[in-house]
């Protein structure tokens, strides 16, 4: 099952909600739709979870992001009691809407490949979804802020979706997006790990096609009403006026990025390369600096397969 997508009412509270226009004017941040909640992300990281409940808006930020950032002295000292932090609470802790230090602290925890894809997502405004989840597991299932279960992530996610055109008609293609240096992009035998993960994401995209196709047309829906046309490419208006027309790409695209051109020329990543080359094909996207990678993303001239 795959669902996405927030009701008109919650649309209309979001429209009135007095920090909405802060977060959708904020270029630096990815607003993702999910079913009946948004996650407003910033470099990997999650700033807010926002629902809609009991006819109210519902705000949440995880509590490691809510450290001020300016904070001069992190050190709190011990008493028998415990740690003496009641007096130094307004000091250390943001109390009041604030994206910027938000955006600062989260810095903190933002990981260099999520960094790379973010770069990515600002150059290519098709882009519609981010940490899409193709498990079994629901999104409402997994919290965005506790992914990891002793090293191990609980769900598996893709980088992100993107709309482009294939045979005159709005498609969905996804892309999972990886450094230069993950350990998943190299192996002879047996196979890089990556191949067995896009092949698992390929599976689930070919089973529950029907689900993402009408999952995907709410989204560009909610994306028109919410956010100003300068944020998202004109197919995404193109859907949400003609959603029947919107297909899914069933094969996945694989990102390399975050290398140098010595990097890149290496002997033994040459071969590394070559593996990758052969498998994927033209579906393999490379480059060194992830800032104004479009090719293959937004900037494309290849059929897509249905």
């Amino acid at each position: 099952m795959f669902d996405r997508g927030i009701s008109d009412k919650f649309e209309g509270a979001l429209k009135s909600w007095k920090h909405w226009k802060e977060i959708i004017s904020d270029e630096d941040l990815f607003v993702a739709i999910r079913k009946e909640y948004i996650n407003v992300y910033f470099q990997g990281c999650s700033l807010l979870k926002i629902s809609f409940k009991e006819g109210r808006l519902v705000s949440e930020s995880h509590y490691k992001y809510l450290v001020r950032p300016s904070v001069k002295n992190p050190y709190v000292i011990w008493s028998d009691e415990g740690p003496a932090v009641e007096d130094r609470v307004n000091e250390m802790l943001i109390d009041k809407f604030d994206l910027d230090s938000l955006k600062k602290s989260s810095c903190w925890y933002a990981e260099d490949e999520k960094v790379g894809v973010h770069s990515i997502l600002k150059s290519n405004k098709n882009v519609v979804d981010v940490e899409v989840a193709l498990s079994p597991k629901s999104d409402v299932e997994i919290d965005d802020e506790d992914q990891n279960t002793k090293g191990r992530r609980v769900a598996d996610r893709i980088d992100f979706a993107a709309i482009q055109r294939n045979d005159g008609k709005p498609c969905i293609v996804f892309f999972e997006a990886k450094r230069f240096d993950n350990g998943e992009l190299r192996s002879w035998k047996p196979e890089p790990r990556v191949f067995e993960q896009i092949r698992k994401y390929e599976t689930f995209i070919k089973k529950y096609r029907p689900d993402l196709e009408e999952s995907y047309r709410k989204v560009c829906k909610n994306l028109v009403d919410l956010v100003p046309p300068n944020r998202y490419d004109p197919l995404v208006k193109e859907v949400a006026d003609r959603p029947e027309q919107l297909t899914v790409d069933s094969e996945v695209r694989l990102v390399v990025f975050g290398y140098s051109r010595d990097e890149d020329k290496g002997e033994v990543w040459k071969e590394h390369k070559k593996i990758l080359h052969e498998h994927f094909k033209d579906r393999l996207l490379m480059k060194g600096n992830p800032h104004g990678f479009t090719h293959g993303i937004s900037k494309y001239s290849l059929k897509v397969a249905a």
